[in-house]
């Protein structure tokens, strides 16, 4: 006889994804296996080198809606965000696996577009898809996509790296894929957005550019203590940072990098604070959030910008402190009102 449950009991949505995941972590592992808790596992690999390998999943109706994205952003997205995982950890990819679970009244060039997205991003970074499985869904798309890569053990980045002292830098501007999605959501709330700045946002949510070659770049500087990459937003990731490396983390939310496109988008009817805020809380950016040693920072960002065109941001610090992160306006504690994303909320 199943056990009952008790009168009163939690539910999936009242724990929430970073409890489920904490029930699962702290089995037993293979010597040089790092497991849960970074953005690849990393196992042994061929010639000394390391591989890496991450997987995740994306459900229609949680993650995307069919009337918000076409096929072949979606493919493409599908793939982005895990090789964004890779370049999180200094790596390279070099394999994928697809997984798909599709309703049966599904139109069959809605398959075609999607495989035609996500194989222009696998030949851009020369990622052969290997395998993988599919079945019937009961009535909901479900894409599941795993990614394999290498990296030497000097280049290998994880989140428990970052030192008192280091300086936090991202990759790119915030908030624009937020913002992407609350034009695709919300579209009669940005009627006064101007078309190329809405396009550029709407881009910026279902067709993200993972920073492939920028991670391989600062996987191999020395003075790149700590990585992540920014699917789950600002505060979120840089709190998984904190928690690994267990320092104290500041945010200076004035000097978040922010677009032309998502400063015109926030001057519509958003405050100062409004904007901050959503630029810091806002997820699936998929930049990168590194840890650089203080000393260095002035000559990695002057290289980092030489080799890409654009600047690393720099958006706070590391300190010695308990394993949380605080957030400042212009010297002084600020709160952040903006709802952070979690996948098991009720909404």
């Amino acid at each position: 006889m199943a056990a009952s449950l008790p009168p009163s009991y939690q539910t999936i949505a009242d724990v929430g994804e970073e409890d489920i995941i904490r029930r699962f972590a702290g089995s037993a592992l293979p010597e040089g296996t790092i497991g849960m808790g970074d953005d690849c596992a990393v196992t042994e690999g061929p010639g000394g080198q390391r591989r890496l390998i991450s997987t995740d999943l994306i459900i229609e109706e949680i993650h995307f809606r069919r009337g918000e994205i076409n096929p072949g952003d979606l493919g493409y997205k599908a793939l982005a965000v895990n090789l964004s995982d890779i370049a999180a950890m200094g790596g390279t990819p070099d394999g994928f696996f697809l997984s798909l679970a599709l309703p049966g009244a599904l139109p069959s060039s809605w398959l075609d577009y999607f495989r035609d997205g996500l194989m222009e991003l696998a030949q851009k970074f020369g990622v052969p898809l290997l395998g993988g499985d599919t079945t019937r869904s009961p009535g909901v798309i479900m894409i599941s996509v795993t990614v394999t890569g290498l990296v030497t053990p000097k280049h290998l980045k994880l989140r428990s790296k970052a030192c008192p002292g280091d300086r936090l830098c991202v990759t790119g501007p915030l908030g624009d894929a937020s913002a992407g999605l609350s034009i695709l959501t919300n579209p009669e709330s940005c009627e006064l957005l101007g078309d190329p700045h809405r396009k550029h946002l709407i881009q910026r949510h279902c067709r993200p550019e993972p920073a492939v070659e920028q991670g391989r770049w600062l996987g191999r500087q020395d003075a790149v203590r700590a990585m992540i990459d920014l699917s789950d937003g600002l505060l979120r990731d840089a709190r998984h940072l904190a928690e690994q490396s267990g320092c104290q983390i500041d945010l200076a939310l004035d000097q978040l990098p922010l677009s032309p496109a998502f400063e015109a988008f926030g001057a519509i009817n958003k405050s100062e604070e409004q904007v901050q805020g959503l630029a810091a809380a806002g997820g699936e950016d998929y930049h990168l959030l590194l840890s650089v040693a203080r000393e260095s920072l002035e000559e990695i960002s002057r290289a980092f910008e030489q080799q890409f065109g654009t600047p690393l941001y720099a958006v706070g610090s590391v300190k010695e402190g308990p394993p949380n992160v605080r957030t400042l306006r212009n010297g002084s504690p600020a709160e952040v009102q903006q709802q952070e994303f979690k996948h098991f909320n009720r909404s």
